[in-house]
């Protein structure tokens, strides 16, 4: 609706006011006026009936306390179906989640037990302390922490963030019971410790992926800062590991440095955490540290023929094989839970056969295993497989051939390597195009705009009078139009937002100065050409700057309805559609 405001009816008030509607359109004019009312009417319905609980919460509460617990309830429950579909993608609970342990670590890189507990938490003064669990009380043994900080460790594929995400749901379900802060998981990739504060850090990623924090209507002004700073969020930071080695030292030092008793989660692999405490001897004070635990055969054995007869049936010799070598190299690569989920994954179809993985020729050690695991894992998971029968038209998702995934993941993944990062938005994806093809996408666009408000132009001017126009008019456009930083609606409420038009009122009609600037360059040119002028250059130009305002106005408009989600949802294209 925006865009043909935009190209049709502006250009055509354009011409009403330059007063250059040809003769034989003029009898049809007073057919603008029931199309304004009836488009007044809907507008007003639209208003009327837009939902005002979030008008409520615009208002509400002294000092926007009110709005800030709801943008806290919002982002806790948009973390929890983000973080379930991901488990559930992960199959972590189907049929049941492989048992990972964990404990306190050995290694030299934990404070004092007396210093993690405080003092009058145990009777004396504890010299050691000993934590001990499983992936299902990993979020109760967290809760009793009197500072509730920890650090956990593991070897590559230990599945530090397996146990992360189920950290995560477990906060959640226990802040629906006693309340207390939203815990959100984040990738801590991103994160220079010499260039940012680690608050400022966590802000921006909260921005980046929850960008409807931005909403001040709805949520209140500078809503991710204050969540932060008020200590309304738990950071549950993943992969110390992944920030460039020579930063470890640095990011440790940061995070001992914040605010006590604010509650924090950390995972790293275990060689680089004791290398970066060994090298700059600091360790986080006030934090427990535990480390994930190889997983024995007899949970691999667990989890493998957990699917009922028949998969016990299917990985039965490899079963076997585990129980009389639980040294050799099959063994030795699924004690790592990635594998061992890698295999579930692969040898998930009923045609697969999990058996050919005891070839000693094809995987003479540990390394081949996982090799073949690795390699197998994206075909095997973007399988053409037949929908469920109870699956109506339109409801299946799309499939992809695996070739296809493998291509596009690939070049997804190498862009991500070029910049140094693990983190991607989908509404960023834009970014991974270079800064010119970017711009020369975007004035094409305005180019093919403009070219439609010519018509506009032409019904008065002449049709290459009106061309010129138009493209000039959105070659300008092009130049200083940006791509949205965050998904956002058409947002029709006036309360509240008169001074916010005023904005991006000024901006539009300095944009719109800028085309009409343009357009009459052109018709300088035109004229200089050869062009013939409907009613001679005065009123070329005069059409010229009336087609500017009027474009600046529209473009305000645009700026204007333009807002992110007023709820907190899913970062997740099909959230936002």
């Amino acid at each position: 609706m925006i865009f043909v405001l935009t190209v049709l009816v502006v250009p055509l008030a354009t011409n009403i006011a330059g007063n250059t509607v040809p003769d034989r359109v003029r009898p049809y004019l007073w057919l603008a006026w029931p199309v304004a009312a009836l488009a007044a009417v809907a507008a007003a319905v639209l208003e009327v009936r837009r939902p005002q609980g979030a008008a409520a919460l615009a208002h509400a509460g002294s000092g926007g306390e009110e709005r800030l617990r709801h943008a806290a309830q919002e982002l806790a429950e948009t973390v929890h179906r983000q973080w379930s579909a991901e488990a559930q993608t992960r199959m972590l609970h189907r049929p049941q989640p492989l048992q990972v342990r964990w404990s306190s670590t050995g290694l030299p890189v934990a404070a004092s037990a007396a210093a993690v507990l405080g003092e009058g938490v145990v009777g004396g003064r504890p010299t050691r302390l000993r934590l001990r669990g499983g992936i299902d009380d990993i979020a109760g043994k967290y809760v009793r922490l009197p500072r509730r900080q920890l650090v956990l460790l593991g070897a590559p594929g230990a599945g530090k963030t397996v146990l992360a995400i189920l950290l995560t749901l477990g906060l959640l379900k226990h802040r629906r019971a006693h309340g207390g802060p939203v815990p959100v998981l984040l990738s801590l990739s991103s994160w220079d410790p010499r260039a940012e504060q680690l608050d400022a850090w966590v802000i921006r990623r909260l921005v980046e992926d929850y960008p409807a924090l931005v909403n001040s209507e709805v949520f209140g002004p500078q809503a991710a800062p204050r969540l932060v700073t008020d200590g309304r969020v738990v950071p549950v930071l993943d992969g110390l590991d992944e920030i460039p080695a020579e930063l470890h030292t640095a990011a440790i030092e940061a995070l001992d440095q914040i605010a006590p008793g604010r509650p924090l989660v950390i995972t790293c692999r275990s060689e680089e955490y004791e290398t970066a405490v060994a090298t700059g001897g600091t360790v986080l004070t006030t934090a427990a540290v535990v480390e994930l635990e190889p997983v024995g055969v007899r949970e691999v054995v667990v989890f493998l023929s957990a699917g009922g007869p028949a998969a016990e049936l299917r990985w039965g010799p490899v079963l076997a094989h585990l129980r009389a070598c639980p040294g050799g190299p099959l063994a030795q690569a699924l004690s790592s839970p990635l594998i061992a989920v890698l295999a579930r994954a692969v040898y998930s179809a009923p045609t697969a056969d999990p058996a050919e993985l005891l070839d000693s020729g094809r995987f003479r050690d540990r390394a081949a295993l996982e090799g073949h695991l690795l390699d197998s894992f994206v075909s095997a998971v973007y399988a053409q497989r037949p929908p469920p029968p109870d699956d109506g038209p339109g409801t299946s998702p799309p499939q992809y051939s695996p070739e296809l995934a493998h291509r596009w993941l690939s070049f997804v993944a190498a862009h991500m390597e070029r910049h140094t990062t693990r983190d991607l938005a989908w509404w960023q994806l834009h970014w991974i195009f270079p800064r010119t093809g970017r711009r020369v996408i975007g004035m094409v666009l305005e180019l093919l705009t403009g070219a439609v408000a010519g018509i506009g132009v032409a019904l008065g001017l002449g049709l290459g009078v009106g061309m010129v126009a138009g493209v000039a008019g959105g070659l300008s456009a092009g130049l200083v139009a940006m791509a949205p930083s965050h998904p956002g609606y058409a947002n029709l409420q006036i309360r509240g937002r008169l001074r916010l038009l005023g904005r991006k009122l000024a901006l539009g009609l300095s944009v719109g100065l800028m085309m009409g600037a343009g357009a009459a360059s052109a018709f300088g040119i035109a004229a200089g050409l050869g062009f013939e002028m409907g009613g001679g250059v005065r009123s070329a130009m005069k059409a010229a700057g009336t087609a500017g305002l009027s474009a600046g106005i529209a473009f305000a408009a645009m700026m204007w309805l333009n807002a992110p989600a007023d709820a907190i949802r899913s970062p997740s294209v099909q959230a936002f559609a």
